[in-house]
């Protein structure tokens, strides 16, 4: 049951604080994407979103404190590394058929599913 509330709590966080990150990535990226192309546009917006992402995370949604664990920042580059490879593949082929706008949607809601994961699992263990 403890684990249970734990989880739920760590969960409502985790949303909340991608929701800050979302606002961060999608204003970044809707600025820039008709300036330098979409896939620039979609990786400088995902670090814009993450650096603000491992802040928040790190500080409040898993409670790890204040100072630096250069192991954890690490694992926390590497997914979000491979979430922003996968979510510019993605964008780039969805937006040659869909608004760029929807196609920025869905790799967000893609790359949530994936970052969660391994947040939760391997980086803020």
């Amino acid at each position: 049951m403890l684990v249970s509330k734990l989880f739920a709590s760590q969960a409502v966080r985790f949303a909340a604080v991608g929701v800050s990150n979302t606002a961060i990535d999608f204003i970044v990226f809707m600025l820039l994407h008709q300036l330098i192309g979409i896939a620039p546009a979609q990786v400088i917006s995902y670090g814009a979103g993450t650096a603000n992402s491992y802040f928040w995370n790190r500080r409040w949604t898993f409670a790890r404190g204040k100072g630096w664990n250069m192991g954890e920042l690490l694992r926390f580059l590497l997914v979000n590394a491979i979430v922003a490879a996968i979510t510019t593949m993605v964008i780039s082929l969805l937006s040659a058929s869909i608004p760029v706008w929807i196609a920025k949607i869905t790799v967000t809601v893609l790359g949530l599913a994936i970052n969660f994961g391994f947040s939760k699992l391997w980086v803020f263990r």
